[in-house]
């Protein structure tokens, strides 16, 4: 079964009164989340590639955080409770778990980041913490008690900790219990608390992403340079200084502004495309497509995108997968529209748009493993 997720009401109302504004908890939302098991997400934490970690404790700790990969004796010496295993960007090296994505339509797909998968023995959390992004909690199995707090910032007291960043106090203002199907919304900064209840959980969470300013200006920066230009700075109405000492605030205004003024519409896209496209996991593109699962999860499908590709395309016609451009023809354009607004692609769909052109661009895309045909 194809993981399912629907938001119980409209993408308007929920922008309006909900994304990065206050938490939402949804009943009975999620369907199809069965795989991957316990067993599988073990699995991952074994490989190289994949970014995993071991968290032990319980009430007021103490916490210790191990960072895979792991070996399977890290596994068999661990306690009945009181454990959690996270595994990173399960979508990338499960691209059927990458499906669940484009439910989430009521967002641009750049703004989707990669999806973790936890698994909780009883008792197992990874203790009261806020994240800086917004994300949606989704209850695959057994039951997870959240309590959520107030609003948290760079000033919020945390306990010491090399690594885990766990809140020091939390006011907790709210309480639910998920079970299976459920999902929990939480917007950046809010503080929370899920604990595994009565016995194991899966949790599946749906990250989102967010650069900061200061990298999308250091991208803007590279691009510029990349791109050259000749143009210098330029003071025609300058008059004499009173302080010729002093770097004056209308100097610094000018220097800034002539800054700005040189990023071209090109550049901001350029820059902006390829950071936004760029694959969380690139070396994720190693692992198979199980076109088995993929195929369990719609049967009618002929194509799949890999769960480590990341595509998106521009308003100048032009696709960027993982950082790469690929300029599109007007005979493809349709097609990659159909590629980058989904991840399965029946051979009706297929067809209807495709072309000599689109069919060399997936026979590229195939070769360069962003694409599998689901045999």
């Amino acid at each position: 079964m194809r993981p399912q997720f629907t938001l119980p009401i409209s993408g308007e109302q929920f922008l309006a009164e909900y994304w990065q504004k206050k938490p939402l908890v949804m009943r009975n939302v999620a369907s199809g989340l069965s795989h991957p098991d316990a067993d599988t997400l073990a699995g991952l934490a074994l490989e190289d590639e994949v970014e995993s970690r071991l968290i032990t404790g319980h009430g007021n700790g103490p916490w210790n955080l191990q960072n895979g990969p792991f070996q399977d004796n890290d596994f068999n010496v661990l306690p009945r409770e009181n454990w959690t295993l996270l595994v990173q960007s399960v979508d990338c090296f499960l691209t059927e778990v990458s499906l669940l994505l484009d439910r989430f339509d009521f967002l641009p797909s750049w703004r989707l980041e990669d999806i973790m998968i936890s698994y909780a023995a009883k008792g197992g959390s990874v203790g009261p913490h806020f994240d800086r992004y917004d994300v949606f909690l989704i209850q695959a199995s057994g039951k997870r008690r959240w309590k959520i707090g107030g609003p948290c910032d760079e000033r919020t007291a945390l306990l010491q900790h090399d690594q885990l960043k766990l809140l020091e106090k939390m006011d907790v203002r709210e309480e639910y219990v998920l079970e299976a199907g459920d999902a929990l919304y939480l917007p950046p900064g809010i503080a929370h608390w899920g604990t595994a209840e009565d016995s194991d959980c899966i949790t599946w969470s749906v990250g989102f992403r967010a650069p900061s300013p200061i990298e999308v200006l250091g991208r803007l920066a590279d691009q510029a340079a990349e791109m050259g230009g000749e143009t210098l700075f330029r003071d025609t109405e300058r008059e004499v200084p009173a302080r010729r000492e002093v770097l004056e605030s209308a100097d610094i205004a000018r220097l800034t502004q002539q800054a700005i003024e040189a990023l071209s519409p090109s550049i901001k896209r350029q820059a902006l495309a390829a950071l936004l496209s760029e694959s969380r996991c690139p070396n994720g593109l190693d692992f198979e497509v199980d076109c088995q699962q993929v195929c369990a999860a719609d049967e009618t499908a002929m194509l799949v995108r890999h769960g480590a590709a990341r595509l998106i395309l521009d308003a100048e016609n032009n696709a960027w997968i993982n950082g790469d451009n690929w300029a599109l023809s007007e005979d493809a354009l349709p097609l990659a529209r159909l590629l980058a607004k989904q991840r399965l692609y029946s051979d009706e769909e297929l067809q209807a748009l495709m072309t000599d052109d689109g069919q060399d661009l997936i026979d590229e895309w195939i070769d360069a493993g962003y694409f599998t045909w689901l045999e």
